[in-house]
Order: structure tokens, then C-alpha cells, then sequence
């Protein structure tokens, strides 16, 4: 047995079915090996960055290891913002890359790998000798799970092809196990009962970490008289209470805003609290903060905080609901603000208007909310085109059925994440926003999602420029042309590379192109050309 043949027996035995990459003379016979003796599903990409990211959409969609591979030297350097985006959503992730041979440094793909995987990724696990190799293996996907991140596997190629030993040590598995959920320190509880208690306007915002807890924490909140909100990330959590205000940050709809305005107290469990969340300090400024996270580093680390429980959301939760005397506030929890949250329509008050040639994103977004499945899952890119569906769509973040990839605020993720996503929950149609540029800086991923031919509709809203950028430069007095663009016909390109595809410029052609696509049986495309002077300032 050859290394890199005891390398893929190590992968299948972590139950990896399902692999991301790019083929190169460090990994096609790891590739080959996998694919011919295991049945593994190879997803060849066009791009390393685009294969690392389609692996991270497969491991947030459905909670298993993300695992891709990577040749030598440039494959390894190309996925760079992939592994960063990875570790800072710190998703369970293994890359596993080739690499020249130690004793050749004069290699023209030669570069020290090491320095640069943990820049990127944050670990490094190299295959030390051919009888270490499935030991290694075990090794990086332990570190994935628990250090919760990407690791980048290193195999120099002339180690690929060494002969392994007779009886190498073989680690068992890594099998995931539920962590014990952290109980918090009852003293942490009774304060908590006693700000609740003695607080005029409570808010209880959920983010994603807390969706196991979801029902303790609406508990507590019926308790409490507190409303409920919740990050973007968790978006939907509470759908149905008469009391979910929605989303809470830079993407409140107005109503939240102004509720939120009257918080006297905002507890937040397993969320993200940052300046998005925060709104840079204008969506609660008066109110008094808690969070409750199970990571002590995460208290009052993007955003400060008065007070921090250290604790699982649900034991939190429901230890405070053990202690805390029911409170009822009828002013704050009023008859008429859960009437008008029943009431409540995201595109009433916006001044919509489409023109020739170019209709109003907002229009199309409605257009959005009428005809896409609910049961989907929702991919946002990032660039301004990306305010629009995150404001006025709504889009379930539970069942991990949404998806923005914002971490390292890299374009371009929109298309690979999709296309991961739909590999991974192939049952679930997928819904893509991408904005023109962000396309643009992987087109060939179009023929990786037509060769899989996985139920996606990537959602092209396309204002011929950096919308972001255009929107700063113009008011500092700098010339946006810097970041306009001719306009392209990507409907065409779409079709060339093989995915169906349809330019929409008003109400009526969007209609009329979701009448051909829906339902969502293969790859599609919607060539969405919006105004480029309706700008979301929330973005």
C-alpha cells in the first residue's frame, strides 16, 4: 500500500463521502484512489479558493467535515481567503494539500507552505513518514472538530508515493460527540433574574448558537415580558411568536428599529455581538447588555457588555426561567405592537420604481418573496446588491438553511458556496444571490455548477459597477467611474458554460422568467439588471 492510498482508507474511515478540489501532480492519484476504490463523489472545481469554499458550504449545510484537496505550491496559495473565511466561521474543514519534496527547494511550485497555512487555515498537520500517515489523518480531522476550524493536511508528493509499512499505527475515527452543555454559575443566573425582573423593556436576541435552545429561550421570554429578536445568522427562530421583532442589526426593518430604540435591557445568547448587530451603537442606545456564551473569549469581544454568563444558551435560559417570578408588561408587550408585527410589510413605504432597461432591485426582491419556495436554502454573496435580499426577504436561518459568507468580507463566494450547499442538502433547492463583479471574479465556477447539475438558482443583480464602492467614492467627491463596468451579457456566458439562463429588466420579465424556472429542477440562472442609483445605506 502506497501513502497516499492509506491516506484515502484514513478519510473514508471519518465517514467522507463527498470531496472538493482541483486535480494536480501532488493529489490526482489521492483523487483517483478515493474516487475508484471508495466511490467517493469528487467535485472538481475550476478554482482552488472556489473548491475550498464549495467544501465549507457542504459542511455548514449539513454539519459534517468539509473536505477539499489542493496540488502543490499555487493550489495551496490560490485558497487562501477560502481558509480564512473557513476559520474565521470556524467551520470543521480538512484541505488536504500537496506539497514539492523537502529536499528540492529549488522546485518551481516550491514555497513554505506552513507559514502560510497557518496565516490562513490556523493549522498545520503534516504527514510526517509513510507510517505516520493515517495517524496524521486522524490527527487533522481531530483538530477540525476540535479546535472547530479549517487544517490544512500537508503531503510532500514524493511521500504520496512511499510504500507505507506493515501494520502502521491506525487511530480510531473521530466521531463527533454532542458536548456537555455548560451550566452556568448560579450566581450569574440570579443576576440575570434580577435584571430581567427589574427591567422596563427587555429584549432576548438569539443568534445562531442558540438554535438548540430556541424554545427555553421563547420560554423566557414569555416569562420575562421580554420581546424576542435574533441575528441575521438566526434569522426565523422565533417565526410565529406574537412578539419576534425579527432581525436585529444594520438590517432591521423599521419597526424593529424603532422598538428596539425603547430597549432598556437586550440579553443576548450564542450571538455574534458585534457593530453590524449593534448597528454601530444606534439600534439599543440606551439599553443595559448581557451575553450569555458558552466562549469566555466571546463576551465583549467585538461589542462591550455590561455583564457576561458563561453557559449553554438552553441551560442558561432555563435555569433563569427556574428562579424568575413571572412578569407582565402589557405596555411593552402591547396588543397593538403584536398587531402591527402580524401587519407588518417589509416594501410598504419604499418609493419603488423601476426603469427602461433596468428595473428596481426592491421590485424584483418582491417579486422574490412571492414566488420563491420557502422551503429552500438561501445563499447571500457579499456586495451591496446583498442588503437587498437580507432586508426585505425573508430567509430561515434554521436548519442551517441560510447561508453569507461575510466573515472576510471576500467577493465572489456567492456561486462556490451554492454550489456546495446544493452537494451537501441536494433535497433543498438553493437560492443564490450574486451581485455582476462578485460573478465576475469566478466565472468558470458556472461550468462546475452546470456539471453538477444540483437545483440552483443564482440570482445575478447586476448593476454594471462595485456598488459598494460607487456608493463611497461619489459623496467624497471622487469619480465612481473608477468602479462602473461596461455592460455584459452573462445570460449569454451563462448559457455557454451550460447553465440555462434569463436577463430580467422589468416586473413583467421576472414574472415571466420564474414561470420557466420554478420548480427548481437543475441549474438556472436570473440576469437581474437593476438600477444602479437605488442604494441600500444599511449595506
Amino acid at each position: 500500500m502506497r501513502v497516499f492510498e492509506a491516506i484515502a482508507d484514513a478519510v473514508v474511515a471519518h465517514g467522507v463521502d463527498t470531496v472538493f478540489g482541483l486535480l494536480g501532480d501532488a493529489n490526482m492519484y489521492l483523487v483517483a484512489d478515493l474516487v475508484e476504490r471508495h466511490g467517493v463523489r469528487f467535485v472538481a472545481a475550476r478554482n482552488e479558493n472556489a473548491a475550498v469554499m464549495m467544501a465549507d458550504g457542504y459542511a455548514r449545510t449539513t454539519g459534517r467535515f468539509g473536505v477539499a484537496t489542493v496540488t502543490q505550491g499555487p493550489g495551496l496559495a490560490v485558497a487562501g481567503a477560502a481558509l480564512t473565511i473557513a476559520r474565521q466561521a470556524r467551520t470543521p474543514l480538512v484541505l488536504i494539500a500537496g506539497d514539492t519534496p523537502p529536499g528540492d527547494p529549488l522546485h518551481v511550485q516550491h514555497f513554505d507552505q506552513q507559514p502560510y497555512a497557518l496565516a490562513t487555515a490556523g493549522t498545520f498537520v503534516p504527514v510526517h513518514t509513510a507510517g505516520t500517515a493515517m495517524r496524521d489523518v486522524g490527527l487533522a480531522f481531530r483538530a477540525a472538530r476540535e479546535l472547530t476550524g479549517p487544517v490544512v493536511l500537508n503531503v510532500p508528493i514524493d511521500l504520496a508515493d512511499a510504500q507505507v509499512p506493515q501494520h502502521p499505527p491506525v487511530p480510531a475515527p473521530m466521531v463527533p460527540r454532542a458536548p456537555r452543555p455548560l451550566a452556568p454559575d448560579p450566581a450569574d443566573v440570579d443576576a440575570l433574574a434580577h435584571r430581567l425582573r427589574t427591567a422596563h423593556r427587555p429584549v432576548l436576541l438569539a443568534g445562531r448558537g442558540a438554535e438548540p435552545a430556541a424554545a427555553a429561550i421563547r420560554d423566557l421570554a414569555d416569562r420575562s415580558g421580554a420581546l424576542l429578536a435574533t441575528t441575521l445568522m438566526a434569522a426565523g427562530l422565533f417565526r410565529g411568536h406574537p412578539y419576534d421583532l425579527g432581525v436585529a442589526g444594520g438590517l432591521s426593518r423599521p419597526l424593529t428599529r424603532r422598538t428596539l430604540a425603547g430597549a432598556d435591557l437586550v440579553v443576548t445568547f450564542g450571538a455574534g455581538l458585534n457593530r453590524w448587530t449593534a448597528d454601530h451603537g444606534a439600534l439599543f442606545p440606551d439599553a443595559v447588555l448581557v451575553a450569555v456564551d458558552v466562549d469566555p473569549a466571546a463576551i465583549g469581544a467585538r461589542w462591550p457588555v455590561s455583564a457576561g454568563v458563561l453557559g449553554d444558551a438552553g441551560e442558561t435560559a432555563e435555569a433563569v426561567s427556574a428562579v424568575l417570578t413571572p412578569v407582565h408588561r402589557p405596555r411593552w408587550r402591547s396588543t397593538d405592537l403584536a398587531a402591527d408585527l402580524a401587519a407588518a410589510d417589509p416594501f410598504a413605504g419604499l418609493d419603488i420604481e423601476s426603469r427602461p432597461g433596468r428595473i428596481d432591485p426592491r421590485a424584483f426582491i418582491r417579486i422574490c418573496a412571492e414566488r420563491l419556495p420557502r422551503e429552500r436554502t438561501t445563499v447571500v454573496g457579499v456586495g451591496h446588491f446583498g442588503g437587498w435580499p437580507n432586508l426585505l426577504l425573508d430567509s430561515a436561518a434554521t436548519d442551517r438553511s441560510f447561508l453569507a459568507p461575510w466573515e472576510f468580507g471576500s467577493i465572489g463566494v456567492g456561486l462556490p458556496f451554492a454550489v456546495g450547499a446544493a452537494v451537501g442538502r441536494p433535497e433543498r433547492p438553493v437560492v443564490a444571490f450574486e451581485g455582476d463583479g462578485s460573478l465576475l471574479t469566478g466565472l468558470g465556477e458556472l461550468d462546475t455548477l452546470a456539471r453538477v447539475g444540483a437545483p440552483v438558482l443564482l440570482v445575478l443583480l447586476d448593476d454594471a459597477a462595485y456598488g459598494a464602492e460607487v456608493r463611497k467614492l461619489a459623496p467624497r467627491g471622487v469619480d465612481p467611474q473608477l468602479a462602473r463596468f461596461p455592460e455584459r451579457d452573462l445570460a449569454a456566458v451563462a448559457r455557454a458554460l451550460g447553465v440555462p439562463a434569463w436577463t430580467v429588466t422589468d416586473e413583467a420579465g421576472a414574472r415571466a422568467a420564474f414561470d420557466e424556472v420554478l420548480p427548481l429542477a437543475g441549474p438556472a440562472l436570473l440576469h437581474v439588471r437593476v438600477r444602479p442609483d437605488v442604494v441600500q445605506e444599511k449595506f
